[in-house]
């Protein structure tokens, strides 16, 4: 149709108009002289040639070889999995443990199939997600970068409010007021232990599937005790933990969660993990490691 064709048209006159490719030499995540290994371990870890020396130092940040004490600092930090299956099941099992009533944000869809789109078709918006006062929850969109409201922050849930009139029971809720970890914009409610909550509002996004144009309206949040390795792309966490003992069902998967971090000292791994699996002389799928 025209609105399909227009889009089509505008994003290759786009395309056409780059006329300088740029490279980023410069690692920003992970700076500083002290984390010189962990940056030659991650460069090993994402052409899979990770070397004895490089696993010997993952190695020492597995569960098993830590002190309590230390273990005991990751035990509210985000989990990063491969599987969602992994992801949904440790969700869950914190979300029950909150013991509050808990309802499935549902988002208004438009458009032809527009319902049965992912999140990753349909501008990072979920088609629905549970939520309840307490639960963790991440934001997946930029909404206010210089407050604090970014792609990857996270925080707990403070209220669910509804407009005026709304079936509660039907209508999804119209704001999800939350405390934000590292919010650092104008005060719009304080608690009486004097933590800032802001609203977030839901957000609406245009995608095609196919020749259908179609429309989502939803929250920009997803349940955050843990989150896909997909989903965690983009991000940067103080500290996260994460499991190397299965191997990536496609490749970079480890790398990409491992990277997330600023510092081997924010990295914790749930189990042992194999050196085979993540050193190839040829790639899986016959690629070249350094493609």
């Amino acid at each position: 149709g025209p609105l399909k064709d227009l889009h089509e048209v505008s994003g290759q006159a786009a395309y056409r108009a780059f006329n300088h490719t740029v490279f980023l030499k410069k690692v920003e995540r992970q700076q500083g002289d002290d984390q010189a290994g962990f940056r030659l371990a991650l460069e090993e870890l994402r052409g899979l040639r990770l070397s004895i020396e490089s696993w010997k130092l993952l190695s020492q940040r597995v569960q098993a070889k830590l002190s309590q004490c230390e273990v005991d600092k990751f035990d509210t930090t985000l989990r990063i999995y491969s599987k969602k299956a992994r992801v949904n099941e440790y969700n869950y099992d914190h979300l029950v443990r909150l013991k509050q009533p808990a309802i499935q944000v549902m988002a208004k869809n438009i458009g032809n199939g527009a319902d049965k789109a992912t999140s990753e078709q349909a501008g990072n918006l979920a088609g629905q997600f549970p939520v309840c006062i307490g639960a963790r929850l991440m934001i997946t969109q930029n909404i206010w970068q210089p407050a604090g409201l970014v792609n990857g922050a996270q925080g707990i849930v403070y209220d669910i409010g509804w407009a005026p009139g709304a079936d509660t029971h039907r209508d999804p809720p119209c704001v999800i007021m939350m405390v934000i970890d590292k919010y650092t914009g104008p005060s719009y409610l304080t608690t009486d232990d004097r933590r800032e909550v802001v609203p977030i509002l839901p957000v609406k996004r245009d995608f095609f599937l196919g020749t259908s144009a179609c429309t989502r309206k939803q929250f920009p949040l997803t349940v955050s005790y843990a989150i896909t390795v997909h989903k965690s792309q983009s991000i940067t966490v103080d500290k996260m933990v994460t499991d190397l003992s299965e191997r990536d069902f496609q490749t970079g998967l480890s790398y990409v969660a491992v990277s997330r971090v600023k510092m081997l000292e924010g990295l914790m791994m749930d189990a042992p993990f194999e050196r085979a699996s993540l050193h190839y002389d040829k790639l899986p799928d016959g690629k070249n490691s350094s493609t």
